[in-house]
């Protein structure tokens, strides 16, 4: 069903995947990272490209609608996930079909429905994080006592989430989330530290699996394995002295602090994109009231405590711990798609400990479920809906083929800070081998001297009689020729076009200008 709607949506051609996703891994595979030059200030090139190598096979070796029914077949694994963690919560009658009616509605979340099939990799992210749910809900019914310890479970679900974190690190907000679950859950001490242990062990396993190898090029190329973030702690001197991290989204005021589920529902521009939901708004109200009434029945004394409940709360303190965590580190809505797509069964379980009578219940479920997705404005994604031809169908002026070795001044954002210029790396392997490409960012002078990096690129320019390119958008190119005459370039020609599909969808020219040495 993902993949058919995968197909359906189009061919995803996202910023991230022009700017990084394509790229980065073939880079990797081709050893481009020791050819082209970008200022360090180009933040993307030092991801671990682990899990771009996925994108990088799809759009190489397959047809473009292979490739999206593929992808979104995959990120279909979610459904089956939410449906079996789903079950853990419902009691007859009709168990499969509200667990699965709840499972398609984690889906139809305006972040996780347009990402079907989308190369940014967060529905992908996604099946670690649930399946790393799964087995610990089975892990917490399988104990009954030490001499029933689950060892296999917590140790499978730890493994399972390390290779999520090892493959992108912002899977990390679950792994507190998690932790500090554990030792708030009213289990014994000694469950709590050994199951800790246990599953913590293995994700340490599972994370230099998916990530050691790049850790330690980091650390021989930087001195820092997760360079360039965390370089408070490293100091590393090929960064600044700061744990850089993207800070755009993050509460302003105190209000926005204490109610922001409230502002970034209405308008998801407060997380990074247009859309609008109501499901965290709902979720705050609900857990509130919950609270309440598990405090007023605490006093009364008829807090049920039995073994469903505790996972019940277990479930429903990950899910408030990792928002927190990730309302404090990111605020970015992409980020959040677990607790997305779980939010229909926590919303039905908050209305299941509030409310009183199975029809009543239902009701209320209804009502609540209606009225988020009629209200429901998903993220516009860039996507073509046509497949002809290659994914990307790129289309190079024809002389370049002529031209065996050149080098290239390309544009990119300086630290991620502005979404132009708009980015082209995605070109760069359809460019003949010989072709060299080097980063001219566009400054945020927050974080950097543009003198420094401008003296870097100069060391990587060829000498005169060498072939010389210019390659950004046309509303760009005027700024990055200023930039050119820095180092000495001057224009040498007239601009030809390249063309692509992203750039048909965009509505962007983008411009292959010569330039000479003075």
């Amino acid at each position: 069903m993902c993949g058919c709607l995968s197909v359906i949506f189009g061919k995803e051609l996202c910023w991230d995947l022009a700017h990084y996703h394509f790229y980065n891994p073939f880079a990797l595979i081709s050893g481009r990272r020791d050819i082209d030059f970008w200022p360090n200030s180009y933040i993307h090139q030092f991801i671990n490209p682990t899990i771009d190598l996925l994108t990088y096979s799809l759009i190489t070796y397959f047809t473009p609608w292979k490739t999206e029914f593929i992808l979104g077949a995959i990120h279909g694994i979610n459904i089956w996930l939410l449906f079996l963690i789903a079950q853990f919560f419902i009691q007859q009658p009709y168990k499969t079909l509200l667990a699965l009616s709840l499972a398609i509605l984690g889906l139809l979340g305006p972040t996780t429905l347009p990402g079907i099939g989308s190369f940014q990799n967060d529905n992908l992210i996604c099946i670690f994080i649930l399946g790393f749910l799964f087995l610990q809900l089975k892990a917490f019914t399988a104990y009954k006592n030490d001499s029933t310890f689950p060892y296999f479970y917590l140790a499978t679900s730890g493994f399972i989430l390390g290779l999520g974190f090892g493959l992108k690190l912002t899977a990390g907000i679950y792994i507190a989330g998690a932790v500090i679950a554990t030792m708030l859950s009213p289990f014994s001490i000694h469950y709590k530290i050994k199951a800790i242990l246990t599953w913590g062990t293995t994700a340490v396993l599972g994370m230099l699996i998916t990530n050691g190898y790049w850790m330690l090029l980091m650390w021989q190329e930087h001195h820092n394995p997760f360079f360039p973030f965390f370089n408070r702690i490293f100091q590393s001197p090929d960064f600044l002295s700061v744990d850089w991290r993207d800070t755009r989204f993050l509460p302003k005021t105190l209000s926005q602090t204490l109610f922001f589920p409230f502002y970034f529902s209405w308008d998801g521009r407060t997380a990074d994109a247009p859309f609008r939901d109501f499901r965290f708004a709902i979720l705050y109200l609900l857990f509130i009231f919950s609270g309440l009434k598990w405090l007023w029945e605490k006093y009364k004394g008829e807090v049920d405590t039995a073994s469903h409940s505790l996972i019940q709360y277990w479930l429903f303190a990950f899910y408030i711990f990792s928002y927190f965590i990730w309302q404090f580190y990111f605020s970015i809505a992409r980020y959040l798609a677990p607790l997305e797509m779980l939010a229909p069964l926590v919303i039905y379980l908050l209305v299941k400990t509030i409310v009183r009578g199975t029809l009543t219940r239902f009701v209320c479920a209804f009502i609540i479920f209606y009225g988020l997705l009629g209200a429901m404005s998903p993220i516009p994604m860039i996507r073509a809906p046509w497949y002809d031809r290659s994914f990307f169908n790129v289309r190079l002026p024809k002389e370049i083929k002529n031209i065996p070795n050149a080098t290239v001044l390309m544009t990119y954002t300086a630290y991620v800070m502005n979404r132009d210029p708009r980015p082209q790396t995605y070109l760069i392997p359809f460019f003949p081998s010989g072709w060299r490409f080097i980063g001219v960012p566009f400054w945020n002078q927050k974080y950097l001297s543009a003198q420094t990096t401008t003296r870097d690129i100069s060391a990587h320019l060829p000498g005169k009689g060498n072939k010389i390119f210019l390659l950004t958008s046309d509303i760009n190119m005027p700024e990055l020729y200023d930039s050119a005459r820095k180092f000495g370039l001057v224009p040498d020609g007239k601009c030809e076009k390249i063309f692509s599909d992203r750039q048909a969808v965009t509505h962007l020219n983008v411009l292959l200008c010569p330039v000479v040495n003075k």
